[in-house]
């Protein structure tokens, strides 16, 4: 059990372009990492810096019909559209508003998408810096999600490396002697949130550092094959289109 850990702001990471090596932005914003770092990184730095970068009009309708097909291109499923809202899961498994496709920080001719696969850029960036910087450090890739059945948003991760994403907690006992069942807790996704309050929506402070959780990185397998529910575990599955019409069959076999 921890007493607590310290988030840290990594302050001076310029503007990242397609081809630009994220590690050595890094280091060189933040000389002061230490093995056994937790590095929260917003996806997006990582997208431009792989090219995950669609081009669109600056403006006008022909913009969002550019807009339109890209969404259509990361959207594996629609879930649920409300007014100009569109709830979709991408190719990856994750179900969020248009496909976690982004506008903000970007010059107007451009879209960011999500990096093609979040836990494979978790791993590179962290094999570059043990190899060439000699730093032992557990890698998070994050984003900004909504929640069902609640207001505001929170970041969660995408994709990690270093750092188990789950703390399973089942076949543990209680005070009162009561044996757990389902509690698996979200690791990477509290770490993702406690990191955005001192990166910012606005504030271009990409990366932050959790230290003092860790006492040793080790191998996992990801942020997609842990934490996202297969369909025959989810609930909540269906589509509103696809729930009505699964409604309407069950109707009339009754």
């Amino acid at each position: 059990m921890i007493d607590g850990f310290t988030v840290l702001a990594v302050r001076g990471i310029p503007d990242v372009r397609p081809g630009d090596d994220l590690a050595k932005l890094i280091v060189t914003a933040a000389p002061w990492l230490a093995d056994g770092d937790i590095l929260v990184v917003t996806s997006k730095i990582v997208s431009k810096a792989e090219g995950a970068l669609a081009d669109v009009p600056p403006g006008g309708p022909e913009r969002e019909q550019a807009r339109e097909r890209i969404l259509r291109s990361q959207t594996a499923r629609a879930v649920a559209t409300r007014g100009h809202t569109r709830i979709v899961q991408t190719h990856h498994g994750f179900v969020m508003a248009s496909a976690g496709i982004d506008n903000s920080n970007v010059d107007r001719t451009q879209l960011v998408l999500l990096p093609e696969d979040p836990d494979r850029s978790a791993r590179a960036l962290r094999q570059t810096l043990r190899d060439e910087y000699g730093l032992d450090v557990a890698i998070i890739v994050s984003d900004t999600m909504g929640r069902p059945w609640r207001n505001g948003l929170t970041d969660v991760a995408l994709g990690c490396a270093g750092i188990e994403p789950l703390r399973d907690h089942r076949g543990e006992t209680d005070p009162h002697g009561n044996e757990l069942q389902i509690t698996q807790m979200a690791v990477v996704d509290e770490l993702a949130a406690a990191a955005e309050l001192v990166k910012g929506k606005i504030d271009r402070v990409p990366v932050a550092v959790v230290r003092g959780l860790l006492t040793a990185t080790r191998d996992s397998n990801g942020v997609i094959p842990t934490l996202i529910r297969d369909a025959e575990h989810d609930l909540f599955s269906l589509g509103t289109a696809e729930a009505r019409a699964e409604g309407r069959r069950e109707a009339a076999d009754a």
